[in-house]
C-alpha cells in the first residue's frame, strides 16, 4: 500500500499545487514527497541498493533546475531525456556485453550460480533488456507528443494512466518470459517460488529488526 501512494502522489501533489500555488511550488512539493517516498523506503528496511541515492539526487537536482527556470519544458524535459537515456542504455549494454539487468537481476530474485552462469540466463536477459529498452524509448516519444499536445494537468494524468500498466506489463512479461526460459535448467524451481522465499527473508527481517533493542 505505502508504495503504490508513494507512486501516486507526486504526481497528485504536483497537480493540486499547480492549481493552486504556481509551477515553483508544484515542483516542490512533488520533489520533496518523492524523496521522502525514497527515505520511507530505507526505514522500512525495504532493499536500496546503489542506485536508489543516485536516482534521489537526481530528483533533487531535477526539482532544484525546474524551480530555478520555472519551466514546465526544462522540469519535464529532463524526465522524459533520462527515460530515453535509461532506454538506449538498456539496449547497447547487452550488444556490449555489459547487460546491467543480468548483473542485478540475481540480488533481486536470488538466481544461484549455476543459473547465471547458463547460456539460457545470458539468452534471455539479453532479450528481456532490449526489450525493456525498446519499451522505454517509446514511452519516451510518446511523452514527448503528449506534452507538446496537452495541457499539464493533462500530460501529468494521462501519462500515469498510459506508462503505469505499460511498465507492469513490461515487468511481469519480462518475468514470465524469464521463467519460461529458465524451466529447462535442472532444479529450477520456478520464479514464483524464488519470489516467495526473497519475500520470506525480507519479512524475517524486519521480524528481526523490530525485535533488535534500541
Amino acid at each position: 500500500m505505502g508504495n503504490a501512494l508513494d507512486t501516486v502522489m507526486p504526481v497528485l501533489v504536483f497537480l493540486a499545487l499547480n492549481r493552486f500555488a504556481g509551477l515553483s511550488w508544484a515542483i516542490a512539493g512533488a520533489t520533496l514527497w518523492s524523496i521522502k517516498a525514497a527515505y520511507s523506503r530505507k526505514r522500512r528496511g525495504l532493499p536500496v541498493g546503489r542506485f536508489l541515492p543516485i536516482i534521489t539526487v537526481g530528483i533533487l537536482i531535477r526539482g532544484l533546475v525546474g524551480i530555478l527556470t520555472d519551466s514546465e519544458a526544462v522540469y519535464f524535459g529532463i524526465g522524459i531525456g533520462t527515460k530515453a537515456a535509461i532506454g538506449l542504455a538498456l539496449v547497447v549494454t547487452p550488444l556490449i556485453g555489459r547487460n546491467l539487468l543480468a548483473a542485478y537481476a540475481p540480488l533481486l530474485f536470488g538466481f544461484d550460480g549455476p543459473t547465471v552462469r547458463s547460456p539460457q540466463y545470458a539468452s534471455a536477459m539479453n532479450h528481456i533488456s532490449i526489450a525493456a529498452g525498446i519499451a522505454q524509448l517509446v514511452s519516451a516519444t510518446f511523452d514527448v507528443w503528449l506534452f507538446n499536445n496537452a495541457s499539464v494537468d493533462g500530460y501529468l494524468l494521462i501519462r500515469f494512466v498510459v506508462n503505469w500498466p505499460m511498465t507492469t506489463a513490461v515487468v511481469f512479461g519480462s518475468m514470465a518470459y524469464l521463467g519460461r526460459r529458465l524451466s529447462s535448467l535442472e532444479g529450477f524451481p520456478g520464479m514464483s517460488v524464488l519470489l516467495e522465499n526473497r519475500m520470506e527473508q525480507y519479512e524475517n527481517a524486519m521480524k528481526a529488526r523490530r525485535s533488535r533493542p534500541e
